[in-house]
């Protein structure tokens, strides 16, 4: 590979001007509308080795915008699109970033870059004439890493090292020139900096599309990609797909490649059933990109051999590398193209045959269970499979040096009662060996986790600088219910839900969703940064009720009747001729063999006989202890169940009015479970149900989904 950059790797010479290159667009068009923004980004006063930041949703403007920083000199900080402005200030700040480059599709800037400056020109947001705080070579690429405690940290990678592994996944046979490789992952992960610097290597045609953009994907699979690389959560997000199923075996598609995750035999096994294809593997860390692969086919855990062009070694306790062939276990080391050595901190196995299974992060993977390793990661892949669990993450307890630690699971129930800690406590004792079995299990309503499916350390909770003047009624019934519960002198010193919920008196999981939205609202935040001082809040007396009533909820008593809300928490109205007619239709073009039973209210029928050929709930499937098991039991084999309810796209970002109102409403209502749409389809197939479609309607605010039983 003779290109320095990443820009002349995608503008070199010997590729073919005509042919699709990034997306919709020509090489000659991608081309040339990356010599015009870097043109002016350098008359707006970029200068090389300026780190700037960059940010945008998952779409070809973003890579040219990329290639643009690169061409001009710039150091690129991939900034994920995901992160909240508070984050996304501290890492601009770690990295000595004072511009960002916004990537907008929508934006009027010929059509593709758009952004505003607080002093002149369009295009970056800052000022364009401080200095950074860091220095780096011109063109180095600095990542927004998790690193191994989901705190973000800022990872350097010169552009020669992000082309290495371009090269690697080049000469694996991974990345060919006649390939279309589709990245429905986030563009700002070292997973898919380098895909994309082995497709441009390759020089391949490269299609990013936003993360879960099932409808893209399933597009792009239909029309060219050879090549499609994702995500474990997401893998098993899109075999399940109608659509997708439907359409499979695709012509054109010949590898899907799974990493930043643990991939389990039976993911692989659901590929290769259903779409005809099964999941290849990746390893690798922010610092080295990807240094092991491996065909589908794979142990649970697997990931293979070393890529081309690495070494990957397995260190003893003492960091000394044991023998390089036959079986060992230690941690793994590997040795770059340039001659660097990086200790990986994962502990990983290697069989005779030199195929490498992850264990985990040692110290936080990797258990010591007296004179045995216990990986999290495994755990977790049983775990998934147990009745009812929507979501599991498993972590270690007790001192790290400890030769005995603990394991604790934390899990979302799909059904309170399918998946009460008891049932998925001898769930693991069936399915696991006794020094593998966790010692507790505690369901929460919802895990946090990253873009790219990492769990992500519980948030700290504390006042923010404008808490004490709640603005709107959602706002003052929030304050009011904190109020009522004791919270903010607790709130001041800041804490976990948990903690909060233990000093308190409360459920965890009960308490963790009013925190959520009370930061979603601006009278709390998770970034020390944004804390204020203790202070009572003021809010009106018309805001009482509907606060004690939600802190009722809290503590687990009875709410009474009714509380008077505020005039303007009216809630969205009840289900409207429209509605119904929505899902009439729905119902007549869908096969339905037997009686039909419609719910309004959320509560199940006693029987759990499976006698229905269809099943419509309107409203009501939010919940503190959510039965979602209970209607897949009322279905008949090949029974529909359709839910015609009220959602919010993001619970932790609760952009407009209506949908503030709606998660105030279902938080004094009692509605404290299923949130957003792709949380209740996680839902509706962890109690064994296949969501066939789901799809907005005309009469907002809800959404219909449409699940069916197996046979």
């Amino acid at each position: 590979m003779t290109a320095r950059d990443l820009w002349q790797a995608f503008s070199r010479a010997d590729l073919d001007p005509d042919a699709l290159a990034l997306g919709d667009l020509t090489r000659r068009t991608a081309v040339a509308r990356v010599t015009e923004l870097a043109e002016r980004l350098r008359a707006q006063g970029v200068r090389p080795a300026e780190t700037v930041g960059l940010q945008g949703p998952n779409q070809p403007e973003w890579v040219l915008g990329l290639l643009a920083l690169t061409a001009a000199g710039a150091c690129p900080l991939l900034l994920p699109a995901d992160s909240p402005p508070a984050e996304t200030r501290r890492l601009l700040r770690t990295a000595g970033a004072r511009r960002t480059l916004v990537a907008d599709p929508d934006g009027a800037d010929w059509a593709v870059l758009s952004a505003q400056d607080a002093g002149a020109d369009r295009g970056l947001t800052g000022d364009a004439d401080s200095e950074a705080a860091a220095h780096h070579a011109p063109g180095t690429v600095l990542l927004a890493s998790s690193g191994s405690t989901g705190t973000p940290k800022v990872v350097a990678r010169s552009q020669g090292s992000v082309l290495d592994e371009g090269v690697r996944y080049h000469r694996a046979g991974l990345a060919r020139p006649a390939d279309s490789v589709l990245l429905p992952l986030p563009l700002s992960h070292a997973y898919a900096l380098g895909w994309l610097a082995g497709a441009l290597v390759a020089g391949a045609h490269v299609d990013p599309v936003p993360p879960r953009a099932v409808g893209a994907v399933h597009a792009r699979l239909r029309q060219r990609a050879t090549v499609l690389v994702t995500v474990p959560g997401l893998a098993r997000v899109l075999v399940r797909r109608r659509a997708l199923t439907d359409d499979a075996p695709y012509p054109a598609l010949r590898r899907v490649m799974a990493g930043a995750g643990y991939v389990d035999a039976g993911l692989d096994a659901l590929w290769t059933r259903t779409l005809g294809v099964g999941v290849s593997r990746n390893f690798g860390s922010s610092e080295t990109g990807a240094v092991l692969w491996g065909e589908p086919g794979l142990p649970s855990g697997a990931v293979g051999h070393p890529m081309p062009g690495v070494r990957v070694d397995l260190l003893d306790p003492d960091g000394t590398a044991l023998p390089g062939a036959g079986a060992a276990q230690g941690e793994l080391a590997v040795v770059l193209e340039d001659g660097s050595t990086h200790r990986l901190h994962d502990l990983a196995d290697r069989d005779e045959h030199g195929v490498h299974r992850i264990l985990g992060r040692a110290r936080l993977g990797v258990v010591r269970r007296g004179a045995r390793w216990v990986s999290t990661m495994e755990v977790e892949s049983v775990l998934r499979a147990a009745p009812g669990v929507a979501d599991v993450s498993v972590t270690a307890t007790g001192p790290d040096d400890s030769d005995d630690q603990g394991l604790t699971v934390e899990y979302v129930p799909a059904d309170a009662e399918l998946a009460a800690p008891g049932l998925v406590q001898a769930y693991a004792r069936a399915e696991l060996a006794a020094y593998k079995v966790p010692d507790s299990f505690q369901p929460r309503y919802r895990l946090r986790r990253s873009a790219v499916g990492k769990a992500q350390a519980a948030p700290v909770y504390r006042l923010a600088r404008a808490g004490a003047r709640p603005d709107t009624p959602a706002e003052q019934v929030l304050a009011a219910a904190l109020t009522e519960l004791g919270l903010p002198p607790l709130l001041a010193d800041g804490g976990t839900a948990a903690d909060l919920a233990r000093t308190a008196g409360l459920r965890a999981e009960v308490l963790s969703p009013v925190l959520d939205t009370a930061c979603a609202l601006g009278l709390l935040v998770t970034d020390a940064d944004s804390a204020g001082a203790p202070g009572a809040w003021a809010y009106p007396p018309d805001a009482v009720p509907a606060g004690r009533a939600l802190a009722a909820r809290v503590r687990g008593e009875a709410a009474g009747e009714g509380p008077r809300l505020p005039a303007a928490l009216t809630g969205p109205p009840p289900p409207d001729a429209g509605l119904r007619a929505a899902v009439e239709e729905l119902l007549a073009e869908a096969a339905v063999d037997g009686p039909l039973l419609e719910i309004d209210d959320g509560d199940v029928p006693p029987s759990a006989d499976a006698e229905y050929g269809a099943c419509v709930v309107l409203g009501g499937v939010h919940g503190p202890a959510a039965r979602l098991g209970s209607l897949a039991a009322l279905l008949r084999p090949k029974g529909l169940l359709v839910v015609a309810d009220t959602f919010v796209a993001d619970p932790l970002a609760l952009a407009d009015v209506t949908s503030r109102v709606t998660a105030v409403r279902w938080l004094v209502d009692g509605h404290l479970h299923w949130w957003t749409p792709q949380e209740l389809r996680a839902g509706l197939e962890a109690v064994g149900l296949r969501v066939e479609e789901s799809h907005g309607t005309e009469h907002a605010p809800y959404t219909i989904l449409a699940a069916r039983k197996p046979s």
